[in-house]
């Protein structure tokens, strides 16, 4: 299917999408806590749907009113994992099961589809080889089988240069082993969202030690205990929109926490870099921001701890005056796509001119062309990326796998619609 995007401007106020990664999470951790766990504000996407099917799948009964959730599970040492899991096209989902389908000692199956099968997870089979269990992903992605048990007692290495979901898989499995662990982490990436596991597991009564970002010690034999969750709004989702605001018309954005964990906050220190007027005030529970169109200063900005901002920031650098330049594209390479590739491409067809330099993309900003097929590459960002720029081009743009947003923003589309003055 194609999208047809036309040059429009903005103008309106938006509640945020719920934050997914956040939701995932609160859901796998729902799952192993043995009661009722309330999930507020848990809007449905793809990735979400699949964590609450696999919930289902275990044991646990879902109920919902309107985006408010209630999972009652039977706990961690009475789940019913199926032999084969899937993870949908998540990627965060299929590094944090990986280790919790090895804590029953049975043989599992973990799998996906689309995109997910072709992103690595061989960097997280030698430390549960060495945790006691037998793994095999014969070319480093899923499907993967496995059989536990989980043991923990020892000290393990991680190489957290690909990516900080292992790391948050190993943090949400660790404390229910039978023994302590203890996890030396080298060149850990995406450190906020490490910050974002620990205080979602805290709220679930699951206590990590750190030192610095380098080790973290989990004892072992804790249980989670039900709560009530609330999910904030999502940043990555958000930070498209508020781009939009910026270039195409005025907006605000409701249910959005400033003293948030999620990395991609930082899409308002780059506003402010590119001369944006950004007004933020208390909504309770969170913050309303709020954005309108300006004259955009070139930016350089360090992406390395916020990856999925570079779709957003390389719509902004395209409306940009003179050259930006983000860096981190080496984070880029594992994402639904390889963005740093799909994003030059795409941009190109605009009459952006995008290069690559070592870890660095080169945006020049300037006018943007009309009449184009653009492509998502079946990507979610890329598709709210190019959907957002659209809004400025000198003629109508079509865009192919536009249902790609469902991953992480279903209303995407119906949002922009309703955003949109002419």
């Amino acid at each position: 299917m194609k999208k047809l995007i036309t040059n429009s401007e903005i103008k309106g106020v938006i509640e945020a999408p719920a934050s997914k990664s956040i939701a995932q999470r609160a859901i796998i951790a729902a799952l192993l806590a043995r009661g009722k766990t309330s999930i507020k504000h848990l809007t449905p996407c793809d990735d979400t749907l699949a964590a609450l099917n696999i919930a289902r799948q275990a044991g646990c009964h879902i109920t919902h009113v309107g985006n408010d959730h209630e999972i009652n599970s039977p706990g961690a040492g009475n789940l019913t994992l199926p032999d084969e899991i899937s993870c949908g096209e998540s990627g965060l989902l299929a590094r944090v099961m990986i280790p919790i389908a090895s804590l029953d000692g049975k043989d599992k199956r973990i799998t996906g589809h689309g995109t997910l099968l072709a992103r690595p997870v061989d960097t997280v089979l030698p430390p549960l080889s060495q945790l006691g269990v037998t793994i095999q992903s014969p070319h480093g992605h899923l499907p993967l089988t496995l059989k536990g048990p989980l043991k923990g007692g020892k000290e393990i290495q991680l190489d957290g240069s690909l990516s900080s979901q292992f790391l948050t898989g190993l943090l949400m499995a660790l404390p229910l082993a039978p023994e302590d662990s203890s996890i030396r982490v080298n060149h850990l990436k995406s450190k906020p969202y490490i910050d974002l596991t620990i205080d979602l597991l805290s709220s679930f009564g699951i206590e990590i030690s750190r030192e610095d970002d380098t080790l973290f010690t989990i004892r072992g034999r804790q249980a989670y205990q039900p709560c009530t969750y609330t999910i904030e709004g999502d940043w990555s989702g958000a930070s498209c929109l508020l781009v939009a605001g910026a270039i195409a018309g005025e907006i605000t954005i409701k249910g959005l926490d400033i003293h948030t964990q999620q990395a991609d906050v930082a899409i308002l220190k780059v506003l402010e870099m590119a001369g944006i007027p950004v007004s933020i005030q208390p909504d309770s529970p969170y913050h309303s921001i709020s954005v309108h169109k300006s004259p955009i200063r070139n930016f350089n900005f360090d992406a390395t701890e916020c990856p999925d901002l570079f779709p957003a920031l390389t719509t902004l650098a395209a409306r940009a005056e003179g050259t930006s330049t983000i860096k981190g594209i080496h984070r880029l390479l594992h994402k639904e796509s390889d963005r740093a590739t799909v994003l030059q491409e795409e941009f190109q067809k605009l009459g952006i001119q995008i290069t690559t330099r070592e870890d660095l993309m080169i945006v020049t900003g300037g006018t943007l062309s009309g009449n184009a097929t653009l492509h998502s590459h079946q990507d979610h960002r890329v598709a709210m990326a190019l959907a957002t720029v659209a809004l400025r081009a000198k003629g109508p743009l079509q865009l192919e796998d536009e249902l790609s947003v469902n991953k992480s923003f279903p209303d995407f589309w119906d949002t922009l619609d309703q955003l949109k003055t002419k």
